[in-house]
């Protein structure tokens, strides 16, 4: 009894024994394969993270290329504008849901003007440096996935604005400048917002609260065919929903860091040294972000496997586990590989998408007269460079991607400034426009314009990239245009030269023709026949007349010789004003007109050339009684405008001029066929050398006309010329006196 006891004891337990070895060795295959299992699976993930990571944001920059085209449109009347915005904002917002909101910026010349612009809009405008270059960038427009609802997200700022943090803050400048220094699709580093202020994040986690948000930019950098320079424009921007972008792409709890340069991402799945996280690149471009989730793991003494164990202590139990596990394995290994296989169709479905837009661009890019490359700028040796290069110098592209070969083929003279002083003074990011020659195949002389920029390598070592073109024909016609100008200079100061000469030798026999004409006139000498006193008084009026003439053409040649002199001294405005209308007065009379003179107001003293001055007024009179009817009025006016200048007004009544003939009548040597101006000879100098005299004082002419009512001719002198009123107190200043003038 004992002994049977003892045998079944032994039975059972090496049954016990056997079972629990076989158990023990499932459970271990088992876990071994839940292991495999898990692994495949988030190897399977964490790839499809990186592929459908890339794929969102591609498409987030191809809205942003499609609405550059606004930012590059000349700016038109606002209601147009607008119109174009929400046109390309309803297609962005259909492109894609990752957006929070949609802004595109414009470049101005000054901080007054992007202020002016960004009020409406933003707490702030961006200022930031590149290429040496100070740029200014305000938010012109923005559109929100909610219909620009004020107080809520992003628009949080005063009076429901774009907060400044978002619109200007020290990311946002970095963002921008190095976009526009890489001319390319840039992200911004992480903002957060839980209710209080706007706080830049290193990362972002699925279990964040609040909002989580990135900028994705794009520069809008357009050729100005009249320096030959890229000149920036703009900006389109999309402010990405980063926990929304995430939680599609990756489940809990899932991180995501950057933005990296491209060379930094991981090659493939990266697994932490301590084995507890994986992390995986996704790709945009020239940069990057790295999303990272933690190994889930198995445990050999789990509570579900311990469950498992009871059933395999027997034999039955063991084959029984043996079969599930065989036949779970195998279930979890098909479910991942045909996961593995759609990702698979998927990665190969978008990067033959991929390389067809590649192919698209390199087309596009090789059509043109513009050659990119590429050069490593250790062995001086471009890497890539356009095929147009062969065409434009002669030279093969294998030629040009020798070492050595570009230096080589510089003009002498031009390779310290090209391949020294260029690339000294240049930074990382930073980008340069360079201009030297070199010599092609047949001998020829080329001008290149080479707009490049730097980026730095893993190794330390930098790489250059950018643009070239042949600038050849706008340096010949260039070259041409001063040379014509040279030309016309040179004979434009010949004939004032020659004028001026003539003038002088003509005057002086013709004083004597009017010396004698008056003496004869007058019958100094004794009486004379009627007939011939007729005579002596048409020499004396016809040379006076050509006198005139004479003085006129002497004081444009002076004029444009620059040689004319101004001598300031301080003027009584008014005393001025009323000696003009008494020289004038008998001429006018004789005419049947009549002269006023108004002074509303003590005018001051000016600091002029008064015989200057008086010509002008003399001038535009004489023109006034030429062209005014008998019975007519002419009116001289004084007064102080401020803060414009002191303004003198000669109008008349008279036949008017219209638009067309006002153009005429200030050409050198102009006339309007009327019949009073063929009553009254002249050379037609009048107004351009009155114009010209009341620029030398740094003044302007402005004549108002309409036919048939009259004409107004209005002299301003400009305020720095004016000086205290006559008879002022010593201790009132200018500004004081200038408030009394104008409030009257």
């Amino acid at each position: 009894m004992s002994a049977m006891s003892n045998t079944n004891i032994m039975r059972w337990a090496a049954a016990a024994g056997i079972g629990l070895v076989v158990g023990i060795a499932t459970l271990v295959a088992m876990s071994g394969g839940a292991r495999s299992d898990l692994a495949t699976r988030q190897a399977a993930n964490i790839a499809a993270i990186g592929q459908d990571g890339a794929s969102a944001i591609g498409t987030i920059d191809q809205g942003l290329s499609i609405a550059a085209s606004l930012v590059a449109s000349p700016t038109v009347d606002a209601q147009t504008e607008r119109g174009r915005f929400a046109r390309v904002t309803n297609d962005f917002f259909r492109r894609t849901d990752d957006v929070r909101a949609f802004v595109f910026f414009r470049s101005a010349p000054t901080r007054e003007v992007a202020n002016r612009i960004a009020q409406p809009v933003a707490e702030a405008i961006t200022e930031f440096r590149a290429g040496g270059k100070v740029f200014y960038l305000a938010a012109a427009n923005i559109a929100t996935s909610d219909g620009n609802r004020g107080g809520a997200f992003p628009l949080i700022g005063a009076s429901g604005k774009l907060p400044g943090p978002l619109a200007a803050g020290r990311e946002m400048q970095r963002t921008l400048g190095t976009a526009v220094a890489r001319n390319a699709h840039t992200s911004s580093g992480f903002f957060g917002w839980n209710g209080g202020d706007i706080r830049t994040l290193a990362e972002i986690r699925l279990s964040d609260t609040g909002e989580r948000v990135f900028w994705r930019v794009m520069p809008v950098q357009m050729f100005n065919p009249s320096t030959g320079q890229e000149v920036l424009v703009g900006a389109v921007a999309a402010l990405v929903d980063a926990k929304k972008l995430l939680s599609e792409i990756a489940a809990a709890p899932a991180t995501l860091t950057g933005p990296f340069d491209h060379i930094a991402l991981p090659d493939g799945i990266l697994v932490a040294g301590d084995g507890n996280a994986r992390s995986i690149g996704i790709s945009t471009g020239d940069q990057g972000f790295v999303a990272t989730l933690p190994v889930e793991k198995i445990g050999f003494f789990s509570v579900s496997l311990f469950g498992k164990i009871g059933s395999m202590l027997a034999a039955l139990g063991a084959a029984a586990a043996v079969l599930f596990v065989t036949y779970r394995e195998a279930g979890a290994r098909a479910a991942a590989e045909e996961r593995l296989l759609k990702h698979r169709r998927g990665f190969k479905k978008r990067t033959a998408e991929l390389k067809r837009s590649e192919e698209r661009f390199r087309r596009l890019a090789e059509s043109t007269n513009v050659v990119p490359w590429a050069a490593d700028l250790s062995d001086q040796r471009f890497t890539y460079i356009g095929p147009q290069i062969a065409k434009m110098t002669g030279y093969p592209v294998s030629s040009w991607c020798a070492s050595g070969f570009w230096v080589g083929h510089v003009h002498p003279e031009d390779r310290h400034k090209a391949f020294v002083d260029g690339f000294k003074n240049l930074g990382d990011g930073e980008y340069a426009v360079l201009e030297y020659r070199i010599r092609s195949a047949d001998g020829q002389i080329i001008f290149i314009r080479n707009m490049l920029t730097i980026a730095p390598k893993k190794d330390g070592t930098r790489i250059a990239q950018g643009y070239m073109l042949d600038i050849t024909e706008m340096k010949t016609a260039q070259a041409k245009l001063n040379d014509a100008r040279r030309q016309a200079e040179e004979a434009n100061k010949t004939k004032s030269e020659f004028l001026a000469n003539m003038s002088h030798e003509l005057r002086t026999p013709l004083n004597a023709v009017i010396g004698f004409a008056e003496v004869m006139k007058d019958e100094l000498f004794g009486p004379m026949g009627e007939r011939y006193k007729d005579y002596a008084e048409s020499v004396h009026s016809s040379g006076k007349h050509l006198l005139e003439l004479i003085n006129d053409v002497l004081d444009l040649s002076k004029i444009e010789a620059g040689k004319i002199e101004l001598i300031e001294e301080e003027t009584d405005v008014s005393t001025l004003l009323s000696k003009c209308r008494t020289v004038l007065h008998e001429r006018a009379s004789s005419a049947g007109l009549h002269i006023r003179l108004e002074i509303p107001a003590l005018l001051p003293n000016v600091i002029v050339d008064s015989r200057r001055i008086k010509q002008v007024i003399l001038n535009l009179m004489s023109n006034s009684i030429k062209f005014t009817m008998p019975g007519g009025r002419i009116t001289l006016r004084g007064e102080l405008i401020a803060p414009n200048g002191l303004r003198i007004t000669v109008s008349d009544t008279g036949i008017g001029m219209t638009k067309d003939e006002l153009e005429i009548a200030f050409e050198q040597f102009g006339q309007i066929d009327n019949e009073l101006s063929r009553n009254h000879s002249g050379t037609g100098l009048g107004l351009p050398i009155t114009r010209s005299l009341v620029e030398l004082h740094g003044g302007e002419l402005e004549v108002e006309s309409r036919k048939g009512v009259g004409t107004s001719a209005h002299v301003w002198i400009p305020l720095t010329r004016v000086v205290n009123l006559p008879g002022a107190k010593p201790d009132e200043d200018e500004t004081t006196l200038k408030s009394k003038q104008a409030t009257g």
